[in-house]
């Protein structure tokens, strides 16, 4: 089994070292880690500066690079196996915090504003329009006397624009940017620099690369990337907006996307060993409040193994 697309290689390298380090990790375990390593140079680099640091790989159950080429995967499992996870809370912890200095500073470390996890903030600016700025954000902004601007540089924010013909809104966001006069609209960076805007009242011009500027009016939506802009859409406003009443929606969302979303609000790492889980879909409701509650029925629902090595360490694996 692969690792989530949606996981660092960093993070998933250290999720396969606490599997592979419990006493009971299976020869399956060990053939899906084989099948992981050797599917990109990248990954092999991460592991062996794992070996590296942690400098005793050798003494433990955990396969080495040279190890690896003698394991043969297995079809499937025979039959279920019993819940073996252990706290592993030493190990996980001690590579978590090794791990950390190889990442740059996050993306709005610098920013004008922004928000930790689980953390919203409601932002006045001096010409009475507002940004409700969502966890795990950031923005700058830029004011003058002819000029209105921000730039989100990473998460999502909802923008309530104070009309002014004199002085257009415009949000920079990734590839592209919004402009405006006075209206009210979503913008969320996704991965790979993805940017959805979704607008609730009134309408807004898009832009993205070498496009031509795309009139999106309330209850519709686009996206757009380095490529350029999508077709506009009709809008699901409900689901969209209810991050700002602590709720996250899903209709028939993919595992991948619906994890990214939690980590938003949940400190710590969520990794899932297994790729094809991820393509898995989910209709759901949540608390954003209670992102392990989310974890535990995501768990339940598609019968899978939820391993919690620390408070800041979990991950799900299939049986």
């Amino acid at each position: 089994m692969d690792m989530s697309p949606t996981s660092t290689v960093d993070d998933d390298a250290v999720a396969w070292f606490v599997l592979l380090r419990d006493e009971e990790a299976s020869e399956a375990d060990r053939a899906a880690f084989a099948v992981w390593l050797g599917a990109s140079h990248s990954h092999e680099q991460a592991w062996r500066e794992l070996e590296a640091i942690w400098g005793t790989l050798d003494q433990v159950a955990v396969p080495t690079l040279a190890a690896t080429s003698s394991i043969v995967a297995k079809s499937a499992l025979r039959g279920r196996p019993r819940p073996r996870w252990r706290p592993l809370a030493a190990a996980a912890m001690i590579l978590l915090a090794v791990t950390a200095v190889w990442r740059l500073a996050p993306a709005g470390l610098l920013a004008d504003h922004r928000t930790g996890i689980g953390e919203r903030r409601m932002i006045a600016l001096a010409d009475g329009s507002r940004i409700e700025l969502g966890p795990a954000s950031a923005i700058d902004v830029d004011f003058t006397g002819s000029r209105r601007a921000a730039r989100l540089v990473a998460g999502e924010a909802f923008f309530t624009v104070a009309r002014d013909p004199a002085r257009p809104f415009v949000v920079s966001a990734g590839q592209g940017e919004i402009a405006v006069l006075g209206t009210a609209f979503d913008v969320k960076i996704g991965q790979d620099e993805a940017v959805s805007v979704v607008v609730t009242e009134s309408k807004v011009a898009v832009k993205a690369a070498e496009s031509t500027a795309v009139s999106v009016v309330a209850g519709q939506e686009v996206s757009y990337d380095r490529n350029g802009v999508s077709a506009v859409r009709l809008a699901d406003l409900d689901t969209v907006q209810a991050w700002r009443q602590d709720q996250l929606v899903f209709h028939d969302a993919p595992l991948d996307a619906v994890l990214t979303e939690l980590r938003r609000y949940r400190r710590g790492t969520i990794q899932l060993l297994g790729g094809e889980l991820g393509k898995r879909r989910i209709t759901a409701v949540f608390d954003a409040r209670r992102p392990d509650a989310a974890l535990e029925t995501i768990a339940h629902n598609l019968d899978l193994r939820l391993l919690r090595a620390t408070d800041y360490f979990v991950a799900l694996v299939a049986w």
